[in-house]
């Protein structure tokens, strides 16, 4: 299974070279509404889910994945107004990434008598989300490289570097990507986006 992941520019080329991707914590991730999705106006509710996504926090990291690279709004709010990159990784194992589901609504508070309600809540994000087309990994904190207070997952057999797409308004070339690379990684193919002529996507700039 083919996944993309988007960086800026400048982590963007460190992670390249130490062969990794950054994975998140779920009280670092850009939506407030992260494991929230329960409706809270009962105090009691609202305390537990508070106290949940602290020990979900602390315990495990997550990988975010989209399933497109043609979206230019994610280039825009992930890889510094398409001045970054996108990777696009192959996963061997595909139930190792799981499908996030979109809701218009937050769930009713008799959810969190569901024995399954954490997983429902890690994996669903408000409709408005949707464009992302987000696929998660997440694991123990203990299984990820971590460095000073952030954590990597290191490419290996089980999720591997295919292609490095280079933003619309980026300066980087093909030649410092691939300065960049580590040997394991020489040959992968590097392409450069543009804006669709006909349609709003990205797409791959024949050209360059």
């Amino acid at each position: 299974m083919k996944f993309y992941h988007y960086m800026d520019e400048v982590f963007g080329l460190k992670n390249l070279s130490n062969r990794r991707v950054k994975a998140s914590t779920f009280d670092n991730l850009n939506d407030p509404f992260e494991l929230l999705g329960i409706e809270t106006s009962t105090p009691y509710i609202r305390a537990s889910l508070n106290r949940m996504k602290l020990d979900v926090s602390r315990k495990f990291g997550i990988l975010c994945f989209s399933k497109i690279w043609s979206n230019p709004v994610q280039w825009a709010h992930y890889a510094n107004n398409h001045k970054g990159i996108c990777v696009e990784l192959e996963l061997s194992n595909k139930e190792d990434a799981q499908e996030v589901k979109y809701y218009s609504e937050r769930f009713k508070s008799n959810l969190i008598d569901d024995r399954n309600f954490p997983l429902k809540l890690l994996l669903s994000k408000f409709k408005h989300w949707e464009y992302e087309k987000e696929y998660r990994t997440i694991r123990d904190l203990n299984n990820f490289e971590k460095e000073n207070d952030l954590y990597f997952q290191p490419f290996n057999e089980d999720m591997k570097l295919s292609k490095i797409i280079i933003g619309c308004q980026s300066k980087l070339t093909r030649s410092e990507l691939e300065k960049s690379l580590c040997i394991q990684d020489r040959g992968v193919e590097i392409i450069y986006a543009r804006a669709a002529f006909k349609s709003f996507k990205i797409v791959k700039h024949q050209n360059k």
